[in-house]
C-alpha cells in the first residue's frame, strides 16, 4: 500500500514477445510486428526511467511479475488482462493462458481477465472459449482487441458482439473491456473509435463497458459518451506512459476525463509488463496534479485526495466486488485499511 491508499491496477499483461509465439507475416513495408511493438512501447518506457528498458523477446513469469509488482513497487492487486490480438501473435500479444498462470500462482494478488475475439475465431467458438475461462481459469471480466490488422468488428454488432455479452450476463460477469484508439501496427485507426460502445451500452444496460487508454486519440468522443452513459468506464491504461513524452496533451485528457465522467468511474493502470520498473508508475500518479492554468483555462477540477484515492483503487475493487479492509487484513494481517 502507499500510505493508506490501496493500489489495484487494472491493466498488466502477461506479454508473450518471443519468437515461438510471433504468427506468420502479415504486415507492410517489410515491419516485423513484435518489433514495432517493442519499439513503441520502449519509447514510453525510456523516458521515464532509461535504466528499465523494455523487456525484449521474452515472456514474462509469474515470480518476476510478482517481483516487479508486490515486492518492488506499493501495488497491492492486479487484473492480468488478456490482448486477443491474434494477426501478429499465435497466442495473443498478451496470451490469455499466461495471465491466468499469474492468477493461479498468486489468486490473492491477481485477477484474471480473458479474452476472445468472435470474428478471428468464430462467434461460437469464441463462446466456447469465453465459457472455458469462465469455467476452467475464473474469468472475472473479458478484454476485446476488435482489429487484426484488416479484420474488425464492431461493439454494436447484434451478430458478433451481442452473443458474447449475453453470455457474459448469464455466467455473472459483468463487466468487460475495449482496446479503444492507439493501434499496436498496421491497423486502422478509425475502427478502434469509441463511438460504437453508446448502442452498446443502451442495450446492455446492466453491463460495464470500460474504454481503455482513455480512447487517444478520441479523448474528446470518450468522454462524452461516457459522460452520458453510466455503465461506460474509463482506463487510464497507457495514460502514465505516455504522460513523459506528452504531459500537457495528457493532463488535458486526465481534466476532461475527471470534469466529464468523474473520479468514480476512471481506473488507474501501468501497462506492465514491457518494462520491468514499476514503482516509477505509482510515483508519477501519486503526485501529478492538474495546474492551476488549466483548471482557471478550461475549467478542470483539481484532483482531491479522495479522487486519488477511488482511481487508484477503490474503483477497480467495487467493479469487481472486493471487499478493500477484507482484503488489506488478509493481505497485511489485519493492517489499517483503505475505505
Amino acid at each position: 500500500m502507499r500510505g493508506d491508499m490501496f493500489l489495484f491496477d487494472n491493466v498488466v499483461h502477461a506479454f508473450d514477445l518471443t519468437s515461438e509465439n510471433v504468427a506468420g507475416s502479415r504486415v507492410n513495408s517489410g515491419h516485423d510486428h513484435a518489433d514495432l511493438v517493442e519499439r513503441l512501447a520502449g519509447s514510453y518506457a525510456s523516458r521515464l526511467n532509461a535504466k528499465n528498458p523494455v523487456i525484449k523477446g521474452t515472456a514474462i513469469t509469474p515470480e518476476r511479475a510478482y517481483e516487479y509488482l508486490f515486492e518492488n513497487s506499493e501495488i497491492d492487486m492486479a487484473v492480468a488482462q488478456t490482448v486477443p490480438l491474434f494477426a501478429y501473435f499465435k497466442d495473443g500479444f498478451s496470451p490469455a493462458a499466461r495471465n491466468y498462470d499469474l492468477a493461479r500462482a498468486y489468486p490473492q494478488r491477481f485477477v484474471f481477465c480473458g479474452g476472445v475475439d468472435p470474428l478471428w475465431q468464430g462467434v461460437d467458438a469464441a463462446i466456447d472459449e469465453l465459457e472455458r475461462q469462465h469455467a476452467e481459469w475464473g474469468a472475472s471480466s473479458y478484454k476485446f482487441y476488435q482489429t487484426q490488422y484488416d479484420r474488425t468488428w464492431r461493439a454494436d454488432d447484434e451478430k458478433f458482439a451481442y452473443p458474447l455479452y449475453e453470455r457474459c450476463l448469464k455466467l455473472g460477469v459483468k463487466n468487460v473491456q475495449f482496446h479503444k484508439g492507439i493501434p499496436f501496427a498496421f491497423e486502422n485507426i478509425e475502427d478502434l473509435r469509441p463511438n460504437d460502445l453508446q448502442k452498446a451500452a443502451r442495450d446492455f444496460p446492466d453491463m460495464t463497458f470500460v474504454i481503455h487508454h482513455l480512447g487517444m486519440p478520441y479523448v474528446d468522443e470518450t468522454m462524452n459518451i461516457a459522460g452520458r452513459f453510466s455503465n461506460i468506464w474509463v482506463a487510464l491504461s497507457g495514460w502514465v506512459n505516455a504522460y513523459p513524452l506528452m504531459p500537457y496533451e495528457c493532463l488535458h485528457a486526465l481534466g476532461k476525463a475527471l470534469m466529464l465522467v468523474g473520479a468514480d468511474r476512471l481506473l488507474w493502470g501501468t501497462e506492465s509488463f514491457l518494462s520491468a520498473a514499476v514503482q516509477p508508475w505509482v510515483e508519477l500518479f501519486a503526485t501529478v496534479q492538474i495546474p492551476e492554468e488549466l483548471q482557471d483555462k478550461c475549467g478542470y477540477p483539481p484532483i482531491t485526495a479522495e479522487d486519488r484515492r477511488k482511481m487508484f483503487g477503490l474503483n477497480q475493487a467495487r467493479l469487481l466486488g472486493i471487499d478493500v479492509p477484507r482484503k488489506v487484513a488478509q493481505l497485511y494481517g489485519g493492517a489499517a485499511a483503505a475505505e
